[in-house]
C-alpha cells in the first residue's frame, strides 16, 4: 500500500524529519571482540569546534535498565551501553560524539582514542564452548537408526545472514522536560522501543512517544530496539538539545543483530519404501555471551514427518 510513496520518496523514514535545533550524534565502535576498556582519550574530539560532547562509561550517567517482561528482549542481560568498561563483542559502542553538524561529529569520532586489555574472544562454531545442551527425544532414535534398512547422514552449514534494508537503523530523540519523544525505525512501536526505552530510563511507559509512520524495510531486525536507540535518548538528555543518530552500512554487521551461523548435522533412518523409521537432529548454533538467541530451525522436523523415534540436541555456542 505504500510501495509509491517509497519509490518516489516521499515516504518519510526515521532520520527524514525535520526536527527544530537538531544536533548529530556518531558512534565510536569497539575494534576488539572481548576484553575491558582501560582509556578513552577524548581531548582531540573535544577541541574541534562543533562538537558539543563526548560520552562513554567514562562519564555517562547510570542508567535504570529495569527489567522489561514481554519485550523481544531474547533471555540473558541485555547490554547496557555506557555503563561499565566491559567489552562483549566486535563493534560494541564505546562512545558518541555529538557535533552541530554531521560531518563534525564523524571527524571528530575519529579522533576518539580507546584503548582496550584485549581478550581471547571465540568466533567459530567449531572451537566455541557451548552452553549446556537441549535435548527432546522420543522413543530410542539410536537403536533404530541401527536396525534401519536405510541410513543417510549428512551436516548442512549456514553462514550469517545479515538483515541490509534499505533504511538503514535511525532514530531522533527529543526531550520535552521529563517526556521523551523518539523518531525511530521501528517495527514494534509499543512492545519493542517505548516500552524498553522507558524501562532503560526508569521513567513510565505514557511519558515516551514514539514515532514511526515509515519502515523502510526490516526482515525483523527493527523488532527490538538496539542500543543506538538508548545512545540517541541519552545524548539528547546530556546535551540539552534533539539528536539524530544513524547506523552506518556498516555499522548494521554488528549494531542491529544478525540471523546466526549453524552447523545442522542430520541422521536419517528408513525402511526400502522410503518410510522414515528415525531421525536425529544435532545443531550447533551461534548466540551471545550476554544473552541466549537460537533460531527455531528445529520445530518442523518434530511435528512434520510421521516416525516413531526421534532425537535432537541443540547447542548454542558463545561465539561472539
Amino acid at each position: 500500500m505504500d510501495g509509491r510513496l517509497k519509490v518516489t520518496g516521499q515516504a518519510p523514514y526515521a532520520a527524514d524529519h525535520d526536527i527544530y535545533g537538531v544536533v548529530h550524534a556518531v558512534i565510536v565502535d569497539s575494534t576488539v571482540g572481548r576484553g575491558r576498556i582501560t582509556g578513552i582519550d577524548t581531548r582531540d574530539a573535544l577541541a574541534q569546534p562543533g562538537v558539543l560532547a563526548v560520552i562513554g562509561h567514562h562519564n555517562a550517567p547510570r542508567l535504570a535498565y529495569n527489567d522489561n517482561p514481554g519485550s523481544n528482549n531474547p533471555d540473558g542481560a541485555r547490554l547496557r551501553v555506557f555503563q561499565d568498561d566491559r567489552v562483549l563483542f566486535f563493534g560494541q559502542p564505546v562512545a558518541v560524539v555529538v557535533a552541530q553538524t554531521l560531518e563534525k561529529a564523524q571527524h571528530a569520532a575519529s579522533l576518539v582514542r580507546v584503548s582496550y586489555a584485549a581478550e581471547q574472544s571465540s568466533t567459530e562454531l567449531t572451537s566455541a564452548p557451548a552452553d549446556q545442551p537441549t535435548s527432546y527425544a522420543r522413543g530410542d532414535a539410536d537403536a533404530a537408526l541401527g536396525s534401519a534398512e536405510v541410513r543417510l547422514e549428512m551436516t548442512y552449514r549456514t553462514a550469517r545472514n545479515h538483515h541490509n534494508p534499505i533504511e538503514p537503523h535511525a532514530t531522533i530523540a527529543r526531550w520535552d522536560g521529563d517526556r521523551l519523544t523518539l523518531w525511530d525505525k521501528t517495527q514494534w512501536v509499543r512492545d519493542g522501543t517505548q516500552k524498553e526505552i522507558a524501562a532503560v530510563f526508569g521513567i513510565p511507559q505514557d511519558t515516551v512517544r514514539v514515532i514511526s509512520p515509515f519502515v523502510g524495510g526490516a526482515f525483523g531486525s527493527g523488532l527490538r530496539a538496539w542500543p543506538h536507540v538508548t545512545i540517541a535518548a541519552l545524548a539528547a538528555r546530556e546535551v540539552g538539545r534533539p539528536v539524530k543518530l544513524v547506523l552506518t552500512r556498516r555499522q548494521l554487521y554488528f549494531g542491529t543483530g544478525y540471523r546466526p551461523a549453524y552447523a545442522y548435522h542430520l541422521r536419517l533412518g528408513s525402511d526400502r519404501s522410503g518410510r522414515l523409521t528415525a531421525m536425529v537432529h544435532d545443531i550447533r548454533a551461534e548466540t551471545s555471551t550476554y544473552e541466549k538467541f537460537t533460531e527455531s530451525v528445529m520445530g518442523q522436523g518434530r511435528c512434520c514427518t510421521a516416525r516413531p523415534t526421534f532425537g535432537r540436541r541443540t547447542r548454542r555456542c558463545r561465539s561472539m
